[in-house]
């Protein structure tokens, strides 16, 4: 059963464009059209700090593990990667100013390392053991990345574009990606793609065909599952455990969000619909 909804004033004058909980769930950030970047308490149902990035628009933000501290990136439309971390106030600590858009930031699992993917079909390491200056940089795509996530244990880093091809990037001790997977299943843009969280090999993926996929990856990227859902799939989230996962999209102008409980072998069946 899920538990209940909880409001919270958002604090945002336009478009949020990402929400994310921290890694135990207790502190919520959101960065939006306005430039601004939130963050609130949970249990308090209540905004506990509003910060003004950029005059741009944020597009995504990301937490750290906890181990290093309450440590956030955000990516803005101008191109500007910025990283904040909560002392007594929330400080910028670093910086990265890309030509061009970028779409999407993540930390890798236990390491302050950020993959960042751009407008231009590039993808962005920025490592915190070199002052946060550029590890690497790499043609991904063709076309516009929209998604990108790591495994846990980091040695492997999904991409997706509107090329509507899914890459998938293992990574060496020295960090340098090697291409190990070309998924083609999508038949439009894919927007979206998120490694199960206890699992290393379980990748799910979503876009504008209205599609949510679940492959296994072993020797080749196999399909296991399919469900059809008429929307435009924009981000898939899964809970710490990975027994739940949630898809929000759009169909007809009207947000649409899905819950779906994990089953045996990886099979996901709706439990909610709004």
């Amino acid at each position: 059963m899920l538990t209940e909804n909880i409001q919270i004033n958002s604090g945002h004058s336009s478009m949020i464009h990402d929400i994310k909980y921290d890694y135990y769930g207790d502190k919520l950030a959101s960065c939006g059209s306005d430039g601004f970047m939130n963050v609130y308490d949970v249990s308090k149902k209540q905004q506990v700090a509003q910060i003004k990035i950029r005059d741009s628009p944020l597009f995504s933000l990301s937490w750290s593990h906890p181990r290093f501290g309450n440590v956030i990136a955000t990516s803005s439309y101008d191109g500007e990667i910025s990283i904040f971390k909560e002392q007594k106030d929330w400080i910028k600590i670093a910086c990265f100013q890309n030509e061009g858009s970028v779409n999407c930031v993540q930390f890798m699992p236990r390491e302050l390392f950020l993959a960042c993917g751009t407008s231009d079909g590039f993808v962005i390491l920025l490592d915190n053991n070199k002052n946060w200056d550029l590890d690497n940089k790499w043609q991904a795509h063709e076309s516009t990345i929209h998604g990108l996530c790591w495994n846990q244990d980091g040695s492997l880093l999904a991409t997706c574009s509107a090329d509507k091809q899914i890459k998938i990037w293992e990574f060496t001790k020295n960090n340098k990606p090697q291409l190990k997977y070309t998924i083609k299943s999508h038949l439009d843009v894919v927007k979206d793609v998120q490694f199960h969280p206890l699992e290393n090999n379980i990748l799910v993926s979503g876009g504008d065909d209205g599609k949510l996929r679940i492959h296994k990856l072993e020797d080749d990227a196999v399909e296991i599952q399919v469900i059809d859902y008429h929307i435009t799939i924009w981000r898939i989230t899964f809970n710490i455990l990975g027994n739940l996962l949630t898809i929000n999209g759009e169909s007809n102008g009207q947000s649409k969000v899905q819950t779906l409980k994990q089953e045996n072998n990886f099979q996901y069946s709706t439990i909610d619909c709004y």
